[in-house]
């Protein structure tokens, strides 16, 4: 059976989306080069005691592109680091705007697959309770209409500069990074982000480079969904340096074992 037909008869089982949307299946299935990556990084086999003890934030709130968290969360979370969903507690906003949110809102953000609205994802902590000191690792997630939310928000911004300063690694893919350009972290580095937003970190005086990865220091960006199994890498190398094996070799099953 080919990947055509597996996915013509998944096609059988939904019913047709009315709003463009990112489909798993289709990003799993393509043959390029970084949907292969993808598709072996998430069957590979993990070390659940590689990051044990070590402690982990995943920054994102309504309007996550979903696969940029479930894909880290889980990821660490299999190779036994705690690993917290932190996000911007409710606020209601002002009732002659006219926005009404459900009550579930106030335990959970709303997950998107492009413009198609996904699910709940439960928050573990809020942002005005974290420190920098409360993690070893930050990874803030896309989407575009979530980081235009945490950029304004000025616990997401002390959160990301703090851990910055104090040489932790902080990572953002798609439209992430642009957290760190209101941040002012990416004035003279090198970094990359979804395509549509690389202007806006060139004119924060960033060095912008299109590939699937780009390291300066302890700062990590990357661009797309595909581009996780790098990204996830980069935080692993910087997390735990002595257990680095090769430069993308956590796409096979003996890495880090």
């Amino acid at each position: 059976m080919t990947i055509d037909s597996i996915l013509e008869t998944l096609e059988l089982y939904h019913a047709p989306s009315h709003v463009p949307k990112l489909n798993t299946a289709l990003l799993l299935a393509s043959n390029e080069k970084e949907n292969r990556e993808l598709r072996d990084f998430l069957y590979a086999e993990r070390n659940p005691n590689l990051l044990k003890g070590q402690k982990i934030a995943v920054m994102a709130t309504d309007g996550v592109e979903e696969l940029e968290i479930t894909i880290p969360l889980q990821y660490f979370r299999d190779l036994g680091a705690t690993t917290h969903l932190i996000s911007p507690s409710y606020q209601p906003l002002p009732r002659n705007l006219g926005v009404e949110y459900p009550p579930i809102r106030e335990t959970h953000i709303l997950t998107v697959r492009f413009m198609e609205n996904a699910g709940w994802a439960e928050i573990d902590r809020y942002l005005n309770e974290v420190q920098a000191d409360d993690y070893d690792a930050l990874l803030i997630a896309g989407g575009a209409w979530n980081p235009d939310n945490l950029r304004v928000d000025k616990d997401a911004l002390r959160i990301a500069s703090n851990m910055y300063k104090a040489g932790k690694p902080v990572a953002a893919i798609c439209h992430g990074p642009l957290v760190l350009v209101n941040a002012e972290l990416l004035k003279g580095k090198k970094a990359t982000s979804f395509w549509n937003v690389m202007k806006d970190l060139e004119n924060a005086g960033a060095t912008v480079i299109d590939q699937s990865v780009v390291v300066d220091g302890n700062l990590m960006t990357s661009r797309y969904p595909y581009d996780l199994p790098h990204l996830l890498h980069e935080i692993i190398k910087q997390l735990k340096p002595e257990r680095f094996v090769g430069q993308y070799e956590m796409l096979t099953t003996s890495t880090f074992q």
